[in-house]
């Protein structure tokens, strides 16, 4: 009695369950608390963080976005691409906490009490990797021709339809893989026979990823260092791009790596959300970038108080002899500003009268006002 107490597991012991018919089955503790648990809950913490970054990143695009470039392709293809994600993690959290999972149908194969709009939601969210793939493929391609449209127009077109085969091939897989899972689903059967295609479909949509990023880096880095020998060197929105698209090819690249090396069921679905994204990530920095550099010095505190300036000098308005009014730039250096707008004005026209100032006509017209010293007889 002692030997079988001390070779007796509780945590592994057996547990017996009856099918509808009667026959009994058995299922080990330690199955429940592994494949059912344990499994749920890892599952579930992973797609609800990847909704609650895509919810986050979506409410930035829209907030950030300035109203003319919301009707833009890149804008559309982004946010479509982002609630297709939010609509494939919401199923997917559903489904391990609905119906499907639980402990007698998941061990019994028994889904005789499972309603249909939990097969509706299975079904669904098969359906959205695949138009979330199609958004984000469809971006980057966007991009891709965009950065390369001064390449000669063969290559070019090249570049464009190899690209559009293997976003295809990727796509082709996808599509595949959701009609035979779907199948699947509503014959309620364990889609195991689907290893392979889901497999196929992941490397696929690696290679698309990387091949697209590739291109997309190579062309802005060789842009970057063309503008470095020119003397640009600043974080410009085109170096902004070229970081992430470095992210976008190499982090989900890992990740669908890592998911053949190691035993992690959740890495897998990392991979399209880690996309979907990085594309709006980069067009909002690139954005905000480029509307901090074509600012610049404008929007300084005291320029509110100074009037307008340009490169650094005063800008104002005076009249001429003829009666046209003119913009006036004074190249004086003067530090301190005159204390009134009259002051200013006479200053400005005592300037253009000796010869100093360019003046511009509000009728889009330039004249030059330096007079020509009259030369003595």
């Amino acid at each position: 009695m002692a030997n079988k107490t001390l070779d007796f597991d509780p945590f592994d012991q057996p547990l017996t369950f009856r099918y509808a018919d009667g026959t009994p089955f058995v299922v080990t503790v330690d199955e429940v608390d592994t494949n059912l648990i344990q499994y749920s809950i890892r599952i579930c913490i992973n797609y609800a963080s990847q909704l609650g970054a895509t919810i986050a990143i979506f409410v930035v695009l829209l907030l950030l976005t300035r109203p003319e470039k919301r009707g833009s392709a890149v804008f559309v293809l982004n946010a479509a691409a982002l609630i297709c994600n939010i609509g494939r993690t919401v199923c997917q959290v559903t489904f391990f906490s609905g119906p499907f999972v639980r402990l007698y149908p998941y061990f019994s194969g028994d889904y005789s009490r499972v309603p249909r709009s939990a097969y509706a939601n299975s079904i669904l969210g098969t359906v959205f990797p695949t138009l979330q793939l199609i958004c984000f493929e469809a971006s980057l391609l966007l991009q891709v021709q965009v950065v390369c449209a001064n390449l000669r127009r063969r290559y070019r077109r090249a570049l464009v339809v190899g690209l559009s085969l293997i976003a295809f091939m990727a796509l082709g897989f996808r599509f595949t893989l959701m009609v035979l899972n779907s199948m699947l689903i509503m014959d309620a059967a364990v889609p195991n026979s689907l290893n392979w295609l889901e497999s196929a479909a992941n490397i696929t949509l690696t290679i698309s990823i990387c091949i697209f990023c590739a291109v997309f880096v190579i062309k802005l880095g060789f842009a970057i260092h063309l503008r470095k020998r020119l003397g640009v060197r600043d974080l410009g929105p085109m170096k902004v791009i070229f970081i992430m698209g470095c992210q976008t090819l190499v982090i989900p690249a890992l990740l669908s790596i890592l998911q053949y090396v190691v035993t992690v069921p959740e890495l897998s679905s990392n991979v399209l959300t880690l996309v979907t994204l990085s594309l709006p990530l980069s067009s909002i920095w690139a954005s905000t970038t480029l509307s901090q550099s074509s600012t610049g010095a404008s929007t300084s505190r005291a320029n509110l108080w100074n009037g307008p300036t340009f490169n650094g000098k005063q800008v104002s308005s005076s009249t001429s002899s003829s009666g046209k009014q003119s913009t006036t730039i004074c190249y004086s250096d003067q530090p301190k500003a005159p204390s009134s707008l009259q002051q200013v004005l006479k200053r400005d026209e005592d300037e253009v009268d000796q010869g100093y100032g360019i003046a511009i006509e509000h009728d889009i017209s330039v004249r030059s006002v330096r007079k020509e010293k009259k030369s003595d007889v």
